[in-house]
């Protein structure tokens, strides 16, 4: 380990290892250089992602409900910074695109183990499920594993569902929890315990952070519609089809069906 009076910028970040995993694979499409750095940005935010969701995770498991909701405001943040590091793509020019289509073969970022991670770790249903297995199957060995070992972790979900039974409310069944959130839905804090307020706070921090996933995955789909149309995925999908068939495909379906139940009952004349 250097000496901290020793350290520069560039050893600190490990520039000289970064700034050489941008290669490009056809030869002279100016543009596949951009698309590769795009991707591997997203992919380092996806990381970034993965242990400030694990950290609010444990925050909450912990009874610290308060610093997991920090946490999640900081993720809600990081992926509007993943939504605008896709904005660079909608410069290319599709014809700029398929110069170098083909020599993606058929990799694609339904590929992405972190971003499966991401979803594993929310509470997810969808990543354990057959389409999660269709999506598990592109990956290679050790991503599967790693991912298997996530599959095995406590979930974010998991651990708010803790705090609301530790909170007297009821989780037992849907209807139960689906009672539950509605009462934490129309909290303000009077009469109320002060932890039933601080768990209404994590509970709206939990709807933004899968709002935001929505508005990823939208935004992703437009800019796949953008470059490719209506033609199939290179990793064998439907294409824009299957993108926009997951736009919805919510983290806390549960947390969006009690927005209706919480809802002030209004007479229509």
């Amino acid at each position: 380990m250097s000496e901290p009076d020793t350290v520069t910028y560039s050893d600190y970040l490990r520039l000289p290892e970064l700034l050489t995993l941008q290669v490009p694979l056809a030869d002279g499409v100016h543009d596949e250089r951009l698309f590769i750095t795009v991707h591997q940005v997203q992919e380092l935010w996806f990381g970034q992602l993965l242990a400030e969701l694990a950290d609010a995770r444990d925050r909450i498991l912990q009874g610290d409900p308060r610093a997991a909701r920090a946490r999640l405001v900081r993720c809600v943040g990081i992926t509007r910074a993943l939504i605008s590091g896709m904005r660079p793509l909608r410069g290319m020019p599709p014809r700029e695109f398929h110069a170098f289509r083909g020599a993606l073969g058929r990799s694609s970022g339904a590929q992405s183990a972190q971003y499966l991670e991401i979803a594993a770790l929310s509470g997810a249903d969808w990543v354990r499920g057959e389409h999660g297995a269709r999506m598990r199957a592109g990956l290679g060995r050790e991503e599967r594993e790693r991912l298997v070992r996530r599959l095995a972790e406590p979930t974010l979900w998991e651990a708010f569902l803790s705090l609301v039974e530790k909170a007297g409310l009821p989780v037992g069944t849907a209807e139960d929890r689906g009672v539950a959130y509605e009462r934490l839905a129309v909290l303000h804090g009077e009469g109320e315990p002060a932890e039933r307020a601080e768990l209404a706070e994590l509970l709206e921090a939990l709807v933004d952070h899968d709002e935001i996933w929505t508005e990823w995955r939208a935004c992703h789909a437009l800019l796949v519609e953008r470059q490719i149309g209506g033609l199939p995925g290179t990793g064998g999908s439907s294409g824009v089809r299957h993108l926009r068939a997951a736009v919805h495909r919510y983290f806390y379906p549960e947390l969006w069906e009690a927005r209706t139940a919480a809802a002030p009952s209004v007479t229509v004349r």
